[in-house]
């Protein structure tokens, strides 16, 4: 008994390591697109709260979902919101791929058709676009952020997100704006914790079996 104690003590050490870097991460999806494109959903975002104290957005595209893609596929802008309205936006900051730029100004980004009017933008140009599209939001020294400040405030036409793809192949089309409507979806728990941790309990069983077997 106290060796299967030891081993779960061990288990849930291993947890929190592998947790140490992130917290909890929310997933959306684009469903939702101006061209007229049937099918989808054409990307994923994913919001994570790392604990180091900035979040982190990973937008990626789908390429399954257009019937071709080129070399230079992927995201070209993505806009979001800043839902803690008490706190200035003009002081976040971004950690963005090179070449690309961060922008806070709010209710007033625009560029993404029907889906304006957002607070904050990050962009690249078409010869770096970004397949996935991977940055961080960094708080200053003043007031904390989560992912929480980011999925809750619409845009002026009630979308959570909106990106734009380019390099595909739909047609002649070879562009288009895509948002997620506004709706929050429950969080995410991190893979590798819910692995790690089973993969520790399926351990503590065949221990216990081993050891109950050997008394018998």
């Amino acid at each position: 008994m106290k060796t299967i104690l030891k081993l779960m003590v061990i288990v849930s050490i291993a947890a929190t390591v592998s947790t140490s870097s992130y917290g909890e991460t929310i997933d959306y999806i684009f469903d939702l697109n101006n061209a007229g494109l049937v099918g989808g959903p054409w990307g994923k975002i994913a919001l994570t709260d790392m604990n180091d104290g900035t979040v982190k957005f990973e937008v990626d595209p789908y390429e399954k979902s257009f019937s071709g893609v080129g070399s230079n596929f992927g995201i070209q802008g993505f806009a979001f919101n800043f839902g803690n309205k008490g706190r200035d936006g003009n002081k976040l900051s971004f950690s963005n791929p090179s070449g690309w730029s961060g922008e806070y100004d709010e209710d007033n980004i625009t560029g993404y058709g029907p889906y304006d009017k957002f607070d904050l933008e990050v962009k690249g140009k078409g010869s770096n676009r970004q397949n996935p599209l991977v940055f961080f939001v960094i708080p200053p020294s003043d007031f904390t952020i989560s992912i929480d400040d980011f999925n809750t405030e619409e845009s002026t036409n009630n979308y959570l997100f909106a990106g734009h793809i380019a390099g595909f192949t739909e047609g002649t089309l070879t562009s288009a704006k895509f948002a997620d409507p506004a709706s929050v979806p429950a969080p995410v728990p991190e893979p590798a914790t819910m692995l790690l941790v089973g993969s520790g309990l399926i351990g503590l069983v065949g221990y216990g079996r081993k050891k109950f077997r050997g008394k018998r």
